[in-house]
C-alpha cells in the first residue's frame, strides 16, 4: 500500500514526538583498549523510544581542533554485530558507530533475530520492532550531536542495507545532517518488496507463507517505512549505490527511483548484487566522504 504525504508526515512526526519525551540520559565511558594517541574511544549509552537503553561506539580525535571536528556517524546493518569503524577520518573526524535495539550491547531486554527482525510484530503497527529500529536511528544522530566531549561542525551518515534507510530517514527528518553515502538501501513497505527472492527481504515472503491472510496487515504495517516517502525532504549531498544484479535489498528499479527523487543524489551503479559496488565503491565512497566534509 501507498500513504498519502499526511500519512506519511504524522507518522514520522509522531516518533519524533515520542523521542522528545525521553530523556537522552547518555552516558560516556572511556574505553583504555580501543583508544590510541590520536584518539579516545568511548562506549556510549543512551536512550531511545520508549526509554530503551541503546549503545554505541564513539571515537574522538585526542588533538582539539577550534570550531569543532566533522563527524561520520555509520546507521547499522541487519546483522546482528557491530564492531568499531576502522577508518583513517578517525583521526581528523568523531567516528560514531550507532546500534538499534536488538544487536549486541543493544539486546536487553529484546535480542533480535536474524532471519525474523524484518518481521517480528509486523502485523500490528503497536507491535512492528521495525519502526521503533528507525526511532534509534533518529536518536543516534541526537546523541552525536547531543555529547559533550566534542563540538560537530558537519555530519555525514552512511549505510548499507537497513543502514542505508537509516542514514535516509536521518537525513529526511534531521537537518544537522550534511551529507548522506547509502549503499543499496532496504527496499522496504513496498508490494514489490514481496516480488524479492533473496534474503533480507525474502522474509517477508517467508512470513507470509505461514500467515498468508495477514498480507494487507503486514503491508500496511512497513508502509510508513518506504523511504522513497521521505527522499524529497533530504536536503543532504547522497552518494546513492546499488547493484545491478541485487534481489534482496535494493532492486535497480528502486533504487534509480529512489535517486530520481533525492534533489541532490550521485547515483553508481555497479554489476554486482546486494554487495554493490564492493571494494570498488568503498575506495570512491571514502574519497567522497572526506571530500564532503571537508578533510579530503
Amino acid at each position: 500500500m501507498t500513504l498519502s504525504g499526511p500519512e506519511v508526515r504524522g507518522f514520522w512526526d509522531g516518533l519524533d514526538r515520542d523521542l522528545a519525551g525521553i530523556p537522552l540520559a547518555l552516558r560516556l565511558e572511556r574505553d583504555a583498549f580501543y583508544s590510541q594517541p590520536e584518539w579516545d574511544v568511548y562506549r556510549m549509552r543512551y536512550n531511545g523510544a520508549d526509554g530503551y537503553r541503546l549503545f554505541a561506539w564513539l571515537s574522538i580525535p585526542s588533538r582539539p581542533r577550534e570550531g569543532g571536528f566533522p563527524a561520520l556517524l555509520r546507521m547499522p546493518d541487519y546483522a546482528s554485530v557491530h564492531d568499531l569503524i576502522y577508518t583513517p577520518l578517525r583521526l581528523v573526524a568523531i567516528v560514531m558507530n550507532a546500534t538499534h535495539r536488538g544487536q549486541r550491547h543493544s539486546d536487553s531486554p529484546f535480542q533480535a533475530q536474524y532471519p525474523g527482525l524484518l518481521t517480528e510484530g509486523i502485523s500490528d503497527p503497536q507491535t512492528y520492532v521495525l519502526r521503533r529500529v528507525f526511532a534509534d536511528g533518529l536518536r543516534a544522530v541526537d546523541a552525536l550531536t547531543g555529547q559533550g566531549e566534542a563540538a560537530v561542525r558537519a555530519l555525514a551518515v552512511t549505510g548499507a542495507g537497513l543502514g542505508g534507510s537509516l542514514a535516509l530517514a536521518a537525513a529526511a527528518r534531521r537537518s544537522q545532517v550534511t551529507v548522506v553515502a547509502a549503499d543499496t538501501p532496504l527496499a522496504l513497505g513496498r508490494p514489490e518488496a514481496l516480488e524479492a527472492a533473496a534474503y533480507p527481504l525474502a522474509e517477508l515472503n517467508d512470513y507470509l507463507r505461514v500467515n498468508p491472510h495477514l498480507r494487507n496487515a503486514m503491508l500496511a504495517g512497513a508502509a510508513p517505512l518506504d523511504i522513497l516517502n521521505l527522499a524529497p525532504d533530504v536536503a543532504a549531498a547522497v552518494l546513492l549505490s546499488v547493484g545491478r544484479r541485487d534481489r534482496g535489498l535494493c532492486p535497480l528499479a528502486f533504487g534509480e527511483e529512489l535517486a530520481a527523487r533525492l534533489p541532490r543524489c550521485d547515483l553508481r551503479v555497479y554489476d554486482g548484487a546486494g554487495e554493490g559496488g564492493g571494494h570498488e565503491h568503498n575506495v570512491i565512497r571514502g574519497r567522497w566522504l572526506g571530500q564532503q566534509l571537508g578533510v579530503g
